[in-house]
């Protein structure tokens, strides 16, 4: 079966054959997203969001479609594409048995370790000889010497934000402008590279790298996906996405990216566990948590503690550069003092506070200025008046401690009886970012994954190791006449521990209840 140039708009037809309906079997929606495409505007494009959409099979196609239309458009011959997963055996399974099963003879031939292309697919002569390179993305940097008219990410978001800096640094091809060298990915939500993914195309909140010196941000598109948009699919698929647990339902079968399949912290519930900000009451102490960072960001949150042991994240300082899991590269000195300054701007320069710092603080660090080690960060925070105390660094204690901590008291029926026992205000955004998105460690569950943006989490996790979740008062327990002297700012009654939680509260005597 034989495609012939025509002159016709593409995509390319014949009075006996379309490619995009015919051969490509394109679904509505992935038309949309090969419409964009074909708009001159876009350069990177992410498309799905959950299962059933037709990712894979959108990616696997619109390889050969791009192929053909420089070929037809730009007489561009042998030019190369890679299609990527973040392993061999994912290559293997969503791709290279697929490309077997379904293009034609007569489009052009596979190639298990071609000598110029390694693993391949290679055009017929008619369609341009377009090569598309199969690869996995293990160790993106092996590819820092090779050039790609495009490239096709399969689980964009099972890849680090380093990856894809890595791989859009190799887009480039003789005859092609930059916004014609393309980057297509297709995703589910989840996976360690959920946060930068999440970021660029969900949310449109560009670092300045794709600002200036050039305005990249027009250029970022997101063609939604769901399985209601796949009309090849049969019921047994669909039996299937609805069995699934309800937060697993909603982000494989609704494309929800609030909820996924390796999510660490499902039980985070933004409209319960993030609230307006309250007022410090008096006599309440306070705790300043520290998570070092140069090269990736440094993470430093302000609490404070009611009666009943819950802990309330009032204040945060987070040391990225605008981009996923970059840090400022700050010396300890400027942490220090920036740390100095917003208490200041928080009225706190009088209060006690109590600070935590991981076990990195307290070593020996490089000498940057001429060899040999420097002073650690607890020396250089010393010198600056602020006083760190070891954390404790067990891993899956904190990740235990920090569960209990965000999880909802509920009864029988599923109904909320009483608040978490950590609550956070809406101003510690980048808390609300992370948190949500951090994923397990495949081979170690009572863990996180390392290689995602979790600092904010182990920052955090000091206050919850220092306060174990076993101190904690019963929410629904009646107070005490001493207890009872506490005055509601908002002049509601108190007549539990649990009514106190979620309101501003103002201590008259002297006393402190909050001591352990």
């Amino acid at each position: 079966m034989k495609i012939q140039n025509n002159e016709e708009p593409f995509p390319i037809e014949t009075p006996r054959l379309n490619f995009d309906k015919d051969v490509a079997g394109f679904t509505p929606r992935q038309l949309e997203a090969c419409a964009l495409l074909d708009s001159g505007k876009i350069k990177f494009l992410l498309y799905g969001g959950a299962l059933g959409g037709g990712k894979s099979r959108f990616l696997r196609w619109v390889g050969p479609r791009y192929l053909m239309k420089l070929f037809f458009k730009k007489g561009l011959k042998k030019v190369q594409i890679m299609l990527a997963c973040e392993d061999y055996p994912s290559l293997k399974d969503r791709q290279l048995s697929k490309v077997a099963m379904e293009f034609p003879e007569w489009l052009g031939r596979s190639n298990a370790d071609h000598k110029d292309y390694g693993r391949c697919f290679i055009l017929a002569p008619e369609y341009g000889e377009g090569i598309i390179c199969f690869r996995n993305l293990d160790d993106a940097s092996k590819y820092a010497s090779s050039e790609f008219a495009a490239i096709l990410v399969d689980e964009l978001t099972k890849n680090t934000y380093d990856t894809f800096t890595h791989l859009r640094t190799r887009l480039r091809w003789p005859g092609l402008t930059d916004i014609e060298c393309l980057f297509i990915a297709g995703t589910n939500p989840g996976g360690i590279g959920m946060a930068f993914v999440k970021q660029l195309w969900l949310d449109r909140a560009f670092p300045d790298e794709f600002i200036h010196p050039d305005d990249y941000r027009p250029m970022f598109a997101y063609v939604p996906s769901k399985a209601t948009d796949n009309p090849h699919l049969d019921k047994a698929y669909w039996s299937m996405l609805n069995t699934l647990p309800i937060s697993l339902r909603a982000a494989f079968r609704d494309g929800d990216w609030t909820k996924f399949l390796g999510q660490a912290f499902m039980e985070w519930t933004p409209p319960v566990h993030i609230i307006k900000p309250l007022p410090i009451p008096k006599g309440a102490p306070i705790y300043m948590t520290f998570d070092w960072g140069f090269g990736a960001p440094f993470s430093v949150g302000w609490w404070w503690v009611d009666a009943d042991g819950r802990i309330y994240r009032f204040a945060e300082w987070y040391g990225w550069n605008g981009t996923a899991n970059q840090g400022l590269r700050l010396a300890d000195t400027d942490v220090a003092d920036g740390i100095l300054r917003r208490e200041a701007n928080f009225g706190l320069e009088l209060r006690n506070i109590i600070r935590i710092a991981g076990p990195d603080c307290f070593q020996k660090r490089p000498d940057y200025r001429g060899g040999g080690q420097g002073p650690s960060t607890f020396e250089v925070f010393a010198q600056k008046g602020l006083y760190l105390q070891v954390g404790d660094p067990s891993r899956e204690l904190k990740m235990r401690q920090f569960r209990e901590r965000i999880r909802i008291p509920k009864d029988e029926k599923g109904e909320i009886i009483s608040l978490p026992m950590l609550l956070v205000y809406d101003t510690c955004e980048h808390f609300a970012r992370t948190i949500p998105m951090l994923v397990q460690d495949k081979n170690r569950i009572e863990d996180i994954n390392q290689d995602g943006e979790d600092h904010q989490f182990d920052e955090a996790c000091h206050i919850c190791m220092v306060r174990p979740i076993s101190q904690r008062r019963d929410p629904a327990k009646p107070l005490t006449p001493e207890e009872k002297d506490w005055k509601l700012i908002l002049g509601e009654p108190i007549e539990s521990a649990g009514d106190m939680a979620g309101a501003g509260f103002e201590y008259i005597d002297e006393q402190d209840i909050f001591a352990r």
